[in-house]
């Protein structure tokens, strides 16, 4: 396997580890919660839900992640400030994984960080994300605030190709994220349908290779557009597991998976694509740096 020219840096918040060469580090997983139409969300400009069920998928996904060994990320998504105060404080409560900010409105992403700012929960979040219409408003508020992670967004109808991603990151979103005082930054390439997973996956590659940044996507989207659902859950799940093991392949470090609900076929889909990734990796003498890695937890190796 090709190696990357660039030195692979290291994303770290709380308990996860995100980055390196292909095998060194399992795949970070991210689901949902609260997103737009979640069943077990009542009233979403106030935030209301069912706390049991969001316990139980919270719960649920935590069991996965310790069977396969694939670190996890909640994607905790909310349409007001309101909400999502309510949200991450419960996630916050309920699991010690860190969090994406995420709201369709920057107006309630900014809100949060200030609401957050100096509390024992900042260090756990990560702002999502710093896409191409960022505002200086925004950037400032990243910057008063603290928060030293954020997910840059590499997307842009205007560069859909691997030289196009690396032209937007070097050009506007890195020098934002820089002006916004972040320190770790997170890249996700974006994705356009199911058959652009396969420009994700290789922009992935390209973006590791030239920057050494963490680098992901979120095929979720593309998912549940996809007129395969109609065939039922079992080839839904299969053909999403290979969906979500190409980017695996081209040495994505994250993946925004959907709902939470997925965890019991998302986790040992990537899992296993990690072990064989990282087995292969031993001919290019490289090794799992985590006891944790899948190769350990589901191979038996």
């Amino acid at each position: 396997m090709p190696e990357f020219h660039a030195e692979q840096k290291l994303v770290r918040v709380g308990k996860v580890t995100l980055g390196g060469r292909i095998g060194e580090y399992p795949t970070t997983l991210v689901g949902s919660l609260f997103f737009r139409g979640h069943r077990i969300v009542s009233d979403p400009e106030r935030g209301l839900f069912d706390a049991a069920a969001a316990r139980e998928l919270l719960d649920r996904e935590a069991v996965w992640s310790q069977w396969s060994g694939n670190p996890r990320i909640i994607d905790v998504i909310g349409e007001t400030r309101e909400a999502l105060i309510r949200y991450l404080e419960f996630v916050a409560d309920h699991t010690d994984a860190p969090m994406l900010v995420d709201s369709p409105d920057p107006g309630v992403r900014m809100a949060i960080l200030r609401r957050f700012a100096g509390s024992e929960t900042a260090s756990r979040l990560i702002y999502n994300s710093i896409a191409e219409d960022f505002t200086e408003e925004e950037l400032a508020c990243i910057r008063e605030s603290g928060v030293k992670t954020a997910v840059v967004l590499a997307f842009s109808p205007r560069a859909m190709k691997p030289h196009g991603v690396l032209a937007l990151l070097r050009d506007k979103l890195l020098p934002a994220a820089q002006r916004a005082g972040v320190e770790q930054v997170l890249v996700d390439v974006g994705v356009l349908g199911v058959a652009g997973v396969g420009w994700a996956a290789r922009s992935i590659w390209e973006v590791k290779n030239a920057l050494g940044l963490p680098a992901g996507c979120a095929p979720a989207n593309s998912l549940y557009q996809w007129g395969i659902r109609e065939k039922g859950a079992l080839p839904f799940a299969a053909a999403g597991s290979a969906v979500l093991g190409l980017p695996l392949c081209c040495g994505a470090d994250f993946l925004l998976y959907g709902s939470l609900a997925n965890a019991p076929w998302v986790y040992p889909a990537c899992a296993s694509t990690d072990a064989l990734l990282a087995y292969q990796a031993r001919l290019d003498r490289v090794q799992p740096r985590t006891d944790d890695h899948p190769l350990f937890r589901i191979m038996h190796d």
